[in-house]
C-alpha cells in the first residue's frame, strides 16, 4: 500500500439555489472567499452530519478540522477532513454454536478519512485518494453538507466539487474529432481563472447574467475548431471544471461516427510526503515540514492544472 499521499483535482463552483421566492435573496449569495471559509468553518459542526443507509450498512458522514494556513507563494490555502463512521453493518457473526448473519456494532464506530485542501487563490481543491472512501458516494454527502451548512447560515448559494479534467484531456478529446458535428456542455461561469481562450465568453456571460449556461451545438457540416471560435472557449471552460457533469462530443474520428463523454474523471496528483503527517499538518502548520508538504501540493496542482495566460 502506498504511503505517499495522492489527490484528485477540482474546481469549487458556486452554485445559487434556485427558489426564487427567497426574500434578499441575492444579497445573501455567496461570493466571496471570506464566505466560502465560513461555510466550511461551520459545516464542522456535528449537527451537520449526514447520515447514510445502504442495503447491509449504516454510516455517518462528517466534516472536521477546518483549518486555514499561513499564505505560502501567494496563496490562501484551508483544510478540514472528511470522514466516514460505520454506524452498524451486516455480516457474519461468530457463536458459541458457530456462524450467524447479524449486524455487528461498535462504540465509538471507526471511520475512514480524507483530507480536503481549498486552494482559495485558485478555486482547486485537492481531495485525498483514499482505497477506503475514493470509491463511495463521498462527494454527494459532502456537498450535502455544505448546501445544509449555508442554508443553516441564511446563504442562498452554495458551492459544489466538479471534477478538474487532466491537462488536454477534454481539449484533446476536442481536436481528435475529424469532424465535430455536435457538442453539448453546461458551463458554470463563478470566479474562472480566465485565458485568452476564454475572456470573451466569459465576458458576454457575465453582461448577460448568466451563471450556468447549456449549450447543444450541432452542425453536419462540422463546428468550428478554431481556438478563436465559440466551442473551443466552451471545451476549454469545461477543462478547467467550470462545467456541471460531462461534456458530450459526436462527429467523425478514425473514418467512423463517434459519440463520447469526457469530464468525470478528475486529475491524479501524488507527493512524497507521507499521508498520515500530511493529515494532522494542521496541528504543525507552521513547522518548515508542514512548509515544504503544502509547498509540494500547490507544486503538484499547477504542474497538473497549469494557469492560463491570463491569470493573476
Amino acid at each position: 500500500m502506498s504511503r505517499r499521499f495522492n489527490f484528485d483535482l477540482y474546481r469549487l463552483n458556486v452554485v445559487d439555489f434556485e427558489d426564487l421566492f427567497l426574500e434578499d435573496a441575492d444579497q445573501s449569495r455567496i461570493r466571496s472567499d471570506t464566505e466560502i471559509k465560513r461555510v466550511l468553518e461551520a459545516s464542522c459542526d456535528s449537527k451537520r452530519d449526514q447520515t447514510q443507509e445502504t442495503r447491509t450498512a449504516e454510516f455517518l458522514w462528517s466534516v472536521r478540522e477546518f483549518h486555514c494556513y499561513p499564505l505560502i507563494h501567494g496563496r490562501a490555502f484551508c483544510s478540514l477532513i472528511l470522514a466516514r463512521s460505520t454506524i452498524s453493518k451486516d455480516g457474519l457473526i461468530v457463536t458459541e454454536e458457530g456462524l450467524s448473519a447479524g449486524k455487528s456494532a461498535a462504540t465509538p464506530p471507526l471511520a475512514s478519512a480524507a483530507t480536503v485542501f481549498f486552494d482559495l487563490s485558485r478555486h482547486l481543491v485537492a481531495v485525498e485518494h483514499t482505497g477506503e472512501l475514493s470509491q463511495t458516494a463521498w462527494k454527494d454527502f459532502f456537498e450535502q453538507i455544505i448546501s445544509e451548512t449555508a442554508l443553516s447560515l441564511g446563504f442562498t448559494s452554495s458551492f459544489e466539487l466538479e471534477p478538474v479534467s487532466e491537462k488536454h484531456g477534454i481539449i484533446g478529446l476536442f481536436r481528435s474529432f475529424d469532424k465535430l458535428t455536435r457538442m453539448k456542455v453546461t458551463l458554470r461561469i463563478p470566479n474562472p481563472e480566465l485565458t485568452r481562450y476564454t475572456k470573451s465568453l466569459y465576458d458576454d456571460l457575465v453582461k448577460s447574467g448568466v451563471r450556468e449556461y447549456t449549450q447543444d451545438m450541432k452542425s453536419p457540416n462540422g463546428l468550428s475548431k478554431s481556438e478563436d471560435a465559440r466551442p473551443y472557449a466552451s471545451a476549454y471552460l469545461a477543462e478547467q471544471g467550470y462545467k456541471k457533469g460531462d461534456v458530450q462530443f459526436t462527429g467523425i474520428r478514425n473514418d467512423a461516427e463517434e459519440t463520447v463523454w469526457s469530464g468525470s474523471v478528475s486529475a491524479r496528483g501524488s507527493i512524497k510526503q507521507v499521508r498520515d503527517f500530511v493529515r494532522g499538518m494542521h496541528t504543525t502548520a507552521k513547522t518548515k515540514e508542514a512548509q515544504a508538504a503544502l509547498s509540494a501540493i500547490i507544486n503538484e496542482i499547477d504542474k497538473l492544472h497549469p494557469k492560463g495566460e491570463m491569470d493573476e
